[in-house]
């Protein structure tokens, strides 16, 4: 039986509980906050916790596979219980992890994360695409027969990034707008009713300039990271990113919401005044 795709049930989940992505980043201040062990076991815990308070009114949870990762196998068998417990809450998990590469490399890493077969399953993964946009072609391909969503990092917010991201090719379109022009070209035999196709992006909320980006993303789902801690809001997003933009962005808070724990009441406050915020935003 054929899994819907990654668009079509994020767009159900949205109407139904919120586009809002919950980032679960276990970094050693939050641990500490939590007073959990700054182990794999206390970013699991971390992590169950999360989900277990805010796993009914979110459409989205994103774990930091980087996190995770410092403490070996362990954290990976832990990630792995975080991603599973999400998606058990009826909720999309996606694996952040930014993997980059080329050929053989690149497939394996999707192999590791997207699919029934996938070594560590979520149902989208984060990727790079600075070694070149053909790069991802098989990516893409296994992206769409398993269903699942991929998102691309098109605009960052850090600052170090900005220079790369708006340089110029002789047709004069910045290396980003080149990039989210090649994203439009693998979705654009993959759209699903409501135009949208497996291949996401990731713009930051900060940003003030990415209206030519997000011109090219009209069949993305916009994967926008900023929310809370790093000092967008929901009404700057809007504002930033335009109606239409906006309806397609899947607003991202992850330190905001671990600091407000480890009460889960506290957690659920902060979640939900969020998510009504997000639901603007459609």
């Amino acid at each position: 039986m054929s899994i819907q795709p990654f668009s079509v049930r994020f767009d159900l989940l949205a109407g139904k509980r919120s586009p809002l992505c919950v980032g679960i980043d276990p970094t050693a201040e939050t641990l500490a906050r939590w007073d959990l062990p700054f182990s794999a076991e206390g970013a699991r815990v971390f992590g169950l916790e999360l989900v277990e308070a805010v796993g009914d009114v979110t459409a989205v949870f994103k774990p930091q596979v980087a996190y995770f990762e410092r403490f070996g196998w362990q954290g990976l068998k832990a990630v792995d219980e975080v991603l599973r417990h999400a998606r058990s809450a009826d909720a999309l998990a996606i694996a952040d992890v930014k993997r980059m590469d080329i050929g053989s490399t690149l497939e394996a890493y999707a192999a590791a994360w997207l699919g029934e077969d996938a070594g560590i399953r979520a149902d989208a993964m984060t990727l790079g695409a600075y070694m070149g946009a053909g790069s991802l072609k098989p990516v893409v391909e296994r992206a769409a027969a398993a269903g699942a969503g991929l998102f691309v990092v098109v605009r960052s917010s850090n600052p170090d990034g900005i220079a790369l991201q708006n340089a110029r090719h002789e047709d004069d379109r910045t290396v980003a707008e080149a990039l989210a022009d090649d994203i439009a070209a693998f979705n654009a035999p993959r759209l699903d009713a409501n135009g949208l196709g497996p291949v996401g992006a990731v713009v930051g909320a900060t940003l003030d300039d990415a209206d030519a980006v997000l011109e090219r993303l009209k069949s993305s789902i916009v994967l926008a990271p900023g929310i809370g801690a790093q000092g967008a809001t929901m009404a700057d997003l809007k504002a930033r990113f335009g109606r239409t933009a906006a309806r397609r962005a899947m607003p991202t808070a992850s330190r905001q919401i671990g600091n407000a724990g480890p009460s889960r009441r506290a957690i659920r406050e902060v979640v939900l005044r969020l998510a009504e915020e997000a639901h603007d935003l459609r």
